[in-house]
Parts: C-alpha cells; sequence; structure tokens
C-alpha cells in the first residue's frame, strides 16, 4: 500500500493523486471526481465517467436447436447491449420459440424468420429496487390468490414475475460492468440473484395451487409479507444497511412452521417450502455478512 503525505494550504489539506491512475482514467485538470465515504470511515474516489457508448451486437449461427437459440436471445438481452441482431443460417418456426417461457416475457425482441433482433429502450432501475417491486408482485399475487382465485391472472402476474427476474438479471450485469461510484457491493448483487432465482421458481409452483388449498395459500401470504418487510428494511445507502439478523431468524422460524400433508399429490406444495428455505438462509447469510460490516 502506497502512502502519501497530506499537505496544507491555509484551511485546505490536499493529498497528490497517483500520476499512473491518472493517466489510466483519463483525468485531467478538468476531470471531476466522484468522493464517498465507506462504512469504514475510508474515502474513496472514483473516476466520474462520460456518457456510456451504446454497444451493440451481431451474431451469425449455424444452429436448428431451438432451445439453444433462446438461450442465446437470453444471453445477449440480459447484457448491457443496446441491440443486437442474431442472423440463423435457415428459417425457423417463429411460433415454436415465441411459446418458450423466457422469450415471451421479454420486450423489444423481433423474429422474422432468419433474423432475430432487439432495439432495446429499457430504462434500468438498481437490482435492489427491481427486487423489492419483485417480492411487491409475489405478494400481490398470493393476495389475490386467498381473496379472488383467477386462473388467468395468476397467469399474468406469473409472466410479470419471470419479466421482473429477467430485468434484474440484465441490471446486475450493466450494474457491475458499468455502475460507478457504485452503491451495491458485489456480496449484494449475489444476495439479490439468489433471492431473485428462488423467489421465481416459487412462484411456478404456487400457480400450481388450487382453491382448495386456501388454508396453505393463507400461510405463504404471512410468509412473503414478512419476506417483504425484510427486504424493504434494506437500504444500502445507509451504514447499518437496514437488515437485523434476528429477523431473518424470525422469518426462517415461519418458513419452517409452513405445514401441508407431505405425499406425492403435494410436489408443487414441497417444492414451494424447500425454495422459501433457500431464500430465508440467503436472507440470514445477508443479514450476518451486513452484521460483519459493522462490527
Amino acid at each position: 500500500m502506497e502512502e502519501r503525505k497530506v499537505q496544507k494550504t491555509g484551511d485546505m489539506h490536499y493529498v497528490y493523486l497517483p500520476t499512473n491512475w491518472c493517466k489510466k482514467h483519463k483525468i485531467t485538470s478538468d476531470s471531476k471526481l466522484s468522493i464517498e465515504e465507506n462504512s469504514t470511515g475510508a474515502l474513496v474516489l472514483y473516476p466520474r465517467h462520460t456518457k456510456k457508448e451504446e454497444k451493440t451486437l451481431e451474431l451469425s449461427i449455424d444452429e436448428e436447436d431451438q432451445d439453444i437459440i433462446n438461450k442465446l436471445i437470453m444471453a445477449c438481452y440480459i447484457n448491457p447491449l443496446s441491440s443486437f441482431k442474431i442472423r440463423l443460417s435457415k428459417d425457423m418456426d417463429v411460433s415454436k420459440l415465441l411459446i418458450q417461457k423466457n422469450i415471451m416475457s421479454i420486450e423489444s425482441v423481433e423474429i422474422d424468420k432468419k433474423v432475430i433482433s432487439s432495439d432495446s429502450s429499457i430504462s434500468l432501475s438498481d437490482p435492489d429496487l427491481l427486487l423489492k417491486t419483485l417480492v411487491k408482485k409475489v405478494k400481490n399475487l398470493v393476495v389475490m390468490m386467498n381473496s379472488n382465485y383467477n386462473e388467468e391472472l395468476m397467469k399474468r402476474y406469473e409472466e410479470e414475475v419471470d419479466r421482473s427476474k429477467i430485468l434484474i438479471e440484465k441490471s446486475i450485469i450493466s450494474y457491475m460492468t458499468y455502475s460507478s461510484p457504485p452503491k451495491l457491493k458485489m456480496i449484494d448483487l449475489f444476495y439479490i440473484s439468489q433471492i431473485t432465482r428462488d423467489l421465481e421458481r416459487t412462484v411456478d409452483h404456487l400457480i400450481n395451487l388450487k382453491k382448495q388449498d386456501a388454508n396453505f395459500i393463507k400461510q405463504i401470504e404471512v410468509i412473503i409479507q414478512n419476506l417483504k418487510d425484510n427486504i424493504e428494511r434494506w437500504q444500502p445507502s445507509k451504514k447499518s444497511g437496514g437488515f437485523e439478523y434476528k429477523n431473518s431468524i424470525e422469518f426462517l422460524k415461519k418458513v419452517k412452521k409452513l405445514s401441508y400433508h407431505d405425499d406425492k399429490k403435494n410436489y408443487d406444495k414441497r417444492r414451494i417450502r424447500s425454495l422459501l428455505l433457500n431464500v430465508s438462509e440467503v436472507l440470514l447469510d445477508w443479514s450476518i455478512t451486513e452484521h460483519i460490516d459493522l462490527s
């Protein structure tokens, strides 16, 4: 670690910036820097970048496997691209590709015989805000299932949750690529990704429940409300973060109490409980990480 002596002129204190760092980030006498104090009291300097250059991508592939093409589209979509174009060597059955779950959940993708293209103008929010929105959608879904069981509306909520999950993935990659100064730590992005994945899978099984499963759905509503409360307490802009590991333990207890008759007919309920246990473990890990940061 390099040390530099603090200089003083009048009431002003200053330190010279390392020449190599200035060259690397193209810092000149006209540049501006962002300064942030972290939780340890250290000052962190960030070069302020000009507006990021819009990235585009064009690919040509000789592939007919629908699953591979689907995954390639999603890989292009979640990356920070303003547009992309995929050229296929042969015409394809557009209808078969369009009915795949991931493709149905995203906007701005057009498929025309041999060409798949996207010109996205979606403005992404921070991953933590998108996670809070996702949890609210899941909460609204469960409330609706309890009060007005409507299969068509349930399907729409599932599509919204799928879309939120994709946007969070896209937002995380964009955040890791461009964000400066970063509001979130890399470990925060990891936890957000884990919770998002398991919540989206939970909804896949949740919408398979029937009206006669009302008691189980009521238990889920209490659990999701508790999760929503925990997630909304977290504020990365504050040193404390807002997470309390005791609250995470209470959430874990609620999930462990989730009860149902365990038989082959209740596969979806078993998977829901398992996935929510995963969420509770991630939430507990996250709160302990926050606790360590405050020690």
